[in-house]
């Protein structure tokens, strides 16, 4: 039995033509011809050892408007921690900048 010679095959795809390529986009978010807008809130306070916080968020993108809010109470050591460390932090952050500062 003879064994015949493996014979190739043409291939369109090995003479691809690069003049005749489609690039293919992502598609283009469609933005509205409105105004947009994102309004938000949020308090913290303390008020007969109770911490009462409250959230407010309103928004108008792509002509629809998403309103949302929030009201709770946790216990009072919270907004004192909370004040606590924020004065921590800005007093460090202005002890640095008067270091900077007084070096020059």
């Amino acid at each position: 039995m003879e064994k015949s010679p493996a014979t190739r095959m043409s291939n369109n795809l090995d003479r691809f033509d690069r003049k005749t390529e489609v690039e293919i986009l992502d598609p283009v978010k469609k933005n509205s011809p409105f105004i947009s807008f994102k309004y938000s809130y949020r308090e913290i306070s303390s008020v007969g050892g109770k911490t009462y916080l409250r959230a407010k968020e309103k928004k108008f993108e792509n002509g629809k408007f998403t309103s949302e809010e929030f009201e709770g109470v946790a216990p009072g050591n919270i907004h004192s921690n909370m004040a606590a460390e924020m004065q921590k932090m800005f007093f460090g952050l202005m002890g640095a900048v008067l270091k900077a500062i007084r070096g020059y």
